[in-house]
């Protein structure tokens, strides 16, 4: 899935539209699809609350009148996600029903849009949105996962609870430097959100409030989960990593188990783990749980 550049006023980012309604799912998911977005879709709360988890989208359309689980349950739901808390989430209700708006508000939406819902207006604000929380350094533009100042309060936090049940991951791609300089920087965006996909559905199985999913930079990744999840956790996402990182090389470049770069070889790439504990501390600032994620 190659990744779409933006024109002038365009965006990249993924978005989920959770709606019923096949007529205003159709309108979103061409108008979003016009302006170079990536487009999930869903028709019930229940599966779109699980399509939310595991994919992480930066932005939610999501209808108040859902068949089974109400779009004011799956807000309060992914308010309590500890990695979807951060997500844009505009409600799409009833023009006439004042009640549902502040409702939905209440529960945690950032945005109301009424019916009949108007593509354009919509597009714009969830453009700005993903906009804002870019500039802000809020999220990553390329994974869509928190980042900068969501995930040093995350660290706060764990440091707040020196005897806590807590393991911080960190999960690092190896040698996807060489493989932007051989293969392109849309390939290795690519490469990047896959690992986030891969991360989001194994964290996303299990219906845990705290796990935590962010993005360090320099194609690192942070976890934060319970200590008893922590091994088997890391088992899995490196087992499906290896077996889906072939996908974004070349029929050579596999069948030799490398690529070349100004006369050198490198491997393809894999991941590095790292598990830190409170008992590995004590950590007195985020600068020494930093340093015992490095290992």
């Amino acid at each position: 899935m190659g990744r779409h550049h933006p024109g002038e006023g365009q965006v990249d980012g993924r978005v989920l539209v959770i709606e019923d309604h096949d007529g205003n799912r159709s309108l979103l998911k061409q108008r979003f699809g016009a302006e170079g977005l990536e487009v999930a879709e869903a028709t019930d709360g229940e599966t779109g609350l699980h399509a939310a988890v595991r994919a992480i989208p930066q932005a939610i359309m999501l209808s108040t009148s859902l068949p089974g689980l109400s779009g004011l349950d799956v807000v309060r739901r992914l308010r309590k996600l500890n990695r979807t808390k951060h997500i844009y989430i505009m409600l799409l209700g009833d023009e006439d029903n004042r009640n549902e708006r502040l409702e939905g508000l209440e529960a945690g939406a950032s945005d109301f849009a009424v019916h009949p819902i108007d593509p354009d207006l919509i597009m714009l604000r969830v453009r700005n949105a993903i906009r804002r929380a870019n500039l802000e350094n809020s999220t990553d533009p390329v994974t869509g996962m928190p980042t900068g100042r969501s995930v040093q309060e995350q660290m706060m936090q764990l440091l707040r609870s020196p005897d806590g049940d807590w393991a911080l991951l960190r999960l690092r791609i190896l040698n996807l430097t060489p493989f932007r300089e051989v293969h392109g920087f849309m390939a290795g965006d690519d490469l990047l959100r896959g690992a986030a996909r891969i991360m989001a559905e194994a964290l996303g199985r299990d219906d845990v409030e705290d796990d935590y999913l962010g993005y360090g930079g320099h194609d690192d990744f942070l976890v934060i989960t319970s200590r008893d999840r922590a091994n088997g956790l890391i088992s899995e996402v490196v087992g499906h990593f290896e077996e889906e990182v072939g996908s974004h090389y070349g029929f050579l470049d596999r069948q030799q188990g490398f690529i070349e770069f100004e006369g050198k070889q490198y491997p393809l790439a894999s991941l590095r783990t790292r598990i830190v504990v409170p008992g590995d501390g004590p950590f007195y600032d985020i600068r020494s749980l930093s340093e015992a994620l490095a290992g």
